[in-house]
């Protein structure tokens, strides 16, 4: 094939002005990959005791003890942004978002967001409290509550906050404990 034809072919072939050139196509851009504040770790504010746990576990409680470096849950910035905007809209920095999974869903488990004041239903002595900022927050603050059984269902995962056309909503991400996709709203998985 003679050069004049190759050109007009890469051309006719690519319809980005920017990978056109009178020579060889230019190699297209790498990704970079996100920056680490795009998606900060959250910062576990508070966990049971080893013992507590231990004596759930002795009792017949399906759950993992872990340690709390193992006890990881990620806020992104659109998910800490929305729980201080609800708790400033309540005026109460009390506010928490409790995440729970439980068996159900079209999947077999499901995820189970609900918002709780903290001043009124106190947390349970099972939970894990996790704040969306790098240090820890006086004793109130928007935070996030994951039950010992469910954050070693969840641990590792993203909560992140979602606006589309449909509607808003927490969303958990990037679950590593579930298998496949799950279903197509996000709301149940499989493990």
């Amino acid at each position: 094939m003679r050069p004049s034809t190759a050109l007009r072919l890469t051309r006719f072939l690519t319809p980005f002005p920017f990978l056109r050139t009178a020579t060889a196509p230019r190699p297209l851009p790498r990704c970079t990959p996100c920056p680490a504040f795009l998606r900060p770790a959250s910062t576990l504010v508070s966990h049971p005791s080893r013992d507590y746990l231990a004596q759930e576990k002795a009792d017949g409680l399906d759950i993992e003890i872990l340690d709390p470096e193992k006890a990881t849950f990620e806020i992104t910035e659109a998910a800490a942004e929305q729980l201080a905007t609800i708790a400033a809209r309540e005026s109460n920095p009390a506010i928490a978002l409790r995440i729970a999974v439980e068996s159900g869903g079209c999947h077999g488990y499901q995820y189970k967001l609900d918002l709780v004041d903290t001043r009124q239903s106190p947390p349970e002595p099972d939970d894990y409290r996790f704040s969306p900022t790098p240090s820890p927050p006086a004793e109130e603050g928007p935070t996030v509550l994951v039950d010992a059984v469910s954050l070693g269902l969840l641990k590792g995962s993203t909560l992140d906050f979602a606006t589309e056309l449909i509607g808003s909503s927490f969303r958990v991400l990037d679950n590593p404990q579930s298998s496949g996709k799950g279903c197509g709203c996000g709301v149940s998985f499989s493990m």
